[in-house]
């Protein structure tokens, strides 16, 4: 298995594990520009900003804003930076793609709405913390931490003063993060090499053991000298270059973001797995009903796709699940997890298999 497939199968083994989790920047949000919505990027905010405030070479973000802050007030303050992000965005397949990797944490340096509205749409079971008063009431293991705050809350983080009182305004959560760097498998979406919310967590690592599971940040170019600024951090670069998908058109960025996440949940770019990864990747997609005292044989459809029930009357009436392979659906027609699930069935089908790896297919039935 070469380094690429390395990372790509501790990813999916921290999921298996219930300890992955994915954090979330701004790039992600930029999947759901329309023609007439655009998401905002930093300088697309500051720039806003130096025209307002009429200064010339200002370079440090954080203290333009402080100055916006100092110089309009609270309220214009609030006023100019919401104005930039309008309600009821809908969210985009990749944010439906992140959740569908069930992640135990979700953790986003965004002020929009749109990873509450793909848990909405789809009823993800996450608690959504945008303050340490949320994070006190949370009562679900899984979360959606908003560590920069939201506009609900009017506790935005993002000029000098919030960065440098972070630990003063948000100590739960900040504890929270910082557990969650030091026990969890790591995956940054939508950040870039020079992004300042990265700097903060990079910052955090800088204390804490360097004994901690890995963290890997996806980019889609290489510069190997951020990679190896990054390296030293404790942070592994994952390279993009596949675009085969392009379910936003022109927009390569978010086509090449969506292939990585289609092709994790479909399981095409973990190859030559063995016949225990094969089992035990099987055995994460019905992990989550194990706690369930009774089953509905819809919900085990639900968890696997791409798969039927077959009936059949043998000594009294019986339902046996089916993979399904060639057959042609109106939905469900992932050709890569069919395969993955044909290797499967090829491992059922040999009895000396099934006899050697007994133990660990019990768990399954």
């Amino acid at each position: 298995m070469d380094l690429f497939n390395k990372h790509i199968a501790n990813i999916l083994r921290a999921k298996d594990e219930e300890s992955l989790a994915i954090f979330i920047g701004a790039g992600v949000s930029k999947s759901s520009e329309t023609k007439t919505i655009k998401m905002p990027s930093w300088g697309d905010l500051i720039d806003s900003l130096i025209s307002d405030l009429n200064i010339e070479g200002e370079t440090d973000y954080l203290k333009i804003a402080q100055l916006y802050y100092l110089t309009f007030g609270e309220h214009l303050y609030y006023k100019k930076i919401k104005d930039f992000f309008p309600d009821n965005i809908p969210h985009s397949k990749i944010h439906d793609l992140i959740f569908k990797l069930n992640p135990h944490s979700v953790i986003t340096t965004n002020w929009d709405t749109l990873l509450e509205a793909a848990i909405n749409a789809k009823t993800y079971f996450y608690n959504v913390i945008s303050s340490d008063k949320d994070l006190m009431k949370s009562y679900l293991g899984k979360k959606l931490i908003k560590m920069h705050g939201d506009f609900k809350n009017h506790n935005i983080v993002f000029k000098e003063d919030d960065y440098l009182n972070y630990s003063y305004k948000f100590p739960l959560i900040e504890n929270y993060v910082k557990s969650i760097i030091s026990t969890h498998t790591v995956l940054f979406l939508g950040y870039s090499y020079n992004d300042i919310d990265l700097k903060q967590i990079i910052k955090w690592t800088q204390n804490h053991s360097s004994v901690r599971p890995p963290m890997y940040l996806v980019v889609f170019k290489d510069i190997p000298a951020q990679r190896k600024y990054l390296e030293s951090h404790g942070i592994i670069t994952i390279i993009l270059a596949d675009e085969k998908l392009k379910p936003f058109n022109n927009d390569s960025y978010s086509n090449k973001l969506y292939t990585f996440l289609y092709n994790l949940n479909s399981l095409e770019l973990c190859t030559n797995l063995s016949d225990i990864e094969i089992i035990n990747l099987i055995y994460s997609r019905v992990k989550s009903l194990q706690s369930l005292n009774a089953i509905l044989a819809e919900q085990i459809t639900r968890c696997f796709t791409n798969c039927g029930l077959m009936y059949i009357d043998d000594n009294g009436p019986k339902a046996l699940l089916r993979f399904y392979d060639t057959e042609v659906t109106s939905s469900d027609n992932n050709i890569e997890l069919r395969g993955f699930y044909k290797k499967f069935v090829s491992l059922l089908n040999d009895d000396e298999k099934v006899e050697k790896y007994k133990s660990h297919l019990q768990k399954l039935f």
